[in-house]
């Protein structure tokens, strides 16, 4: 069998591990968040109803009803609002991911690009990323309110300061001889950023694009906290208030699988974009390590 098949076992295992965890919690605290809400729920009362109730989060359209106008709860208005509400964080947070991504590279590489640049960024960049993000939530919910723009821009902010921090490391450690030889051959500090420094920082950058993912996922739903109408962290807004913790544990389940596509898609591109690094296949080598 190969590395390959043990490892997939291996992962398959450790989820088939957790959810019989999470089913042996389930009977062993049997504790209500509310009447006939468990603390722990099942996956019985997942399976057969809680998929069922998000059907509440329908606005109506498509030929179902809405539960709040009379309708009655069905598998297509469940599916329809998780669809819904999942296309409309998604949108948050890719226009977060893509705005923050943009500044943090271009900060981050103004402060290699000269003096002057460098001078102007440097310093405010540095401390705008010390903010704690949680305590930044109300500050842009009262400039923005809770619009599209304010969330988006949440995102992109908590974004942004990882991209900062992993792109000036990352330019930092590229090879001085890549860039001593372009230079000898005559290429403008454009051909070389464009060139040199931008494919090989990319490896380095990497594991920040990686944590920017993850934070992204967690910025959009702390933003959406704060009074957002449709989305993801909307429905668990609205389960915390009644206690509904089977229902915050669906859409975490959802939030889970997102972000684990996520990574895989970006995984695959990071391969394509460095099949011209070298690889170690051995057991001591980047690959085999994961």
């Amino acid at each position: 069998m190969s590395r390959a098949a043990i490892q997939r076992l291996a992962g398959a295992a450790v989820l088939l591990a957790l959810a019989g965890l999470w089913q042996l919690a389930s009977i062993l605290f049997p504790y209500e968040s509310a009447p006939g809400e468990p603390m722990v729920p099942g996956w019985q009362i997942i399976v057969t109803h809680t998929f069922l109730e998000l059907a509440d989060y329908w606005p109506g359209g498509f030929g179902v009803n809405a539960v709040a106008q009379g309708g009655a709860r069905t598998y297509a208005g469940a599916a329809l609002a998780v669809l819904s509400n999942s296309w409309d964080t998604s949108l948050r947070l890719y226009a977060g991911l893509a705005l923050g991504a943009a500044v943090g590279l271009s900060a981050g590489l103004a402060v290699s690009w000269s003096k002057w640049s460098r001078r102007l960024v440097a310093l405010p960049a540095q401390i705008l990323r010390t903010f704690p993000m949680m305590a930044l939530i109300p500050m842009f919910q009262l400039w923005f309110g809770a619009t599209f723009l304010g969330m988006t821009l949440f995102v992109a902010f908590a974004v942004g300061v990882i991209f900062f921090t992993g792109t000036v490391n990352a330019v930092g450690n590229v090879a001085d001889v890549y860039v001593d030889c372009a230079r000898t051959q005559g290429a403008s500090r454009f051909q070389i950023y464009r060139s040199i420094i931008l494919p090989a920082m990319f490896p380095e950058l990497r594991s920040s694009i990686l944590l920017s993912l993850g934070m992204a996922w967690t910025a959009v739903i702390a933003a959406e906290f704060l009074g957002a109408q449709t989305g993801l962290g909307q429905i668990i807004v609205f389960s915390q208030y009644f206690g509904y913790v089977d229902r915050m544990f669906v859409v975490a389940l959802f939030l889970l699988l997102y972000a684990a596509i996520t990574y895989a898609l970006f995984e695959r591109l990071s391969r394509r974009l460095t099949e011209w690094m070298p690889r170690d296949h051995g057991l001591g080598g980047r690959d085999g390590a994961r």
